[in-house]
């Protein structure tokens, strides 16, 4: 039996995003797995009776969607389909904006939150080190915004890493870069990367203390700074704000304007 044989024509006036559908189908159903080649546009156009151009139109949107890739001048085929493939439009889909912007931080909550009592259970000394490196790294950075973004996303990306559920740390990078623009700005704001550097301290405090919830409210913390001072920055970016967003503003403006205990 061939692989055209699993596939039985449309009843009605097919449409591309149907003939991408029997295609994810056949994917899921494991008829076709990641590495194979599809048949050619003529055998499919003809096993979905449906023309060329119709199943061209749907090969190009799975190409979007990280499922199927084409060589130079060969047939298309199945992708790794690795999370990180399949997931990596989502940044591309969603920007960051007065609209979702409280969305995005209920998300990371959600995500973040959660890896870091993964985290928490799955830790090894070796990563722990590492993230330990990184917190030293992190207060002699505050002075240089670039150096210490970068820091960042390896901190971040580490504790996600231990977490070992390539889905959550595929998504939690995802929403790590959204509304980068805003991040970039945030980092220049006085204060920022200071309070950051400490909030990595407790937070790699509670993963090395082994105490899951401990380091997801640390997170959360981490989180809530990361949403305040965000938000001060599409403000100075110019960005719509409502009533809520001055509010959050406005408070983050006198955390800043606070002395420090000494």
């Amino acid at each position: 039996m061939s692989l055209l044989d699993n596939i039985d024509p449309f009843s009605r006036k097919p449409i591309a995003e149907q003939v991408a559908n029997r295609l994810l189908d056949l994917i899921r159903s494991g008829n076709l797995k990641a590495g194979d080649k599809l048949p050619t546009e003529h055998e499919l156009a003809a096993a979905l009776q449906v023309s060329r151009t119709v199943v061209r139109e749907a090969l190009r949107g799975l190409s979007i969607l990280g499922v199927v890739g084409s060589r130079q001048g060969g047939r298309c085929y199945v992708t790794d389909l690795t999370p990180a493939r399949l997931l990596a439009p989502l940044r591309f889909v969603i920007s960051l904006d007065e609209s979702n912007v409280e969305a995005l931080h209920g998300a990371r909550l959600v995500i973040d939150t959660g890896i870091a009592r993964e985290a928490c259970l799955r830790g090894t000394d070796a990563a722990l080190d590492r993230l330990d490196n990184m917190v030293r790294a992190g207060r002699a950075l505050v002075g240089d915004p670039v150096g210490f973004r970068v820091m960042d996303q390896a901190f971040h990306q580490t504790i996600a890493e231990l977490a070992g559920n390539p889905f959550l740390e595929r998504v939690a990078q995802s929403l790590y870069e959204l509304g980068m623009e805003y991040r970039r700005i945030a980092s220049e704001m006085p204060g920022v990367l200071a309070t950051s550097a400490a909030e990595h301290a407790v937070i790699v405090a509670a993963l090395r203390a082994g105490d899951p919830e401990h380091a997801a409210a640390a997170m959360a913390a981490h989180l809530s700074s990361i949403h305040r001072t965000t938000l001060a920055a599409m403000h100075r970016a110019g960005a719509p704000a409502s009533a809520d967003t001055l509010r959050v503003v406005g408070e983050a403006s006198e955390i800043r304007r606070a002395p420090r205990p000494s």
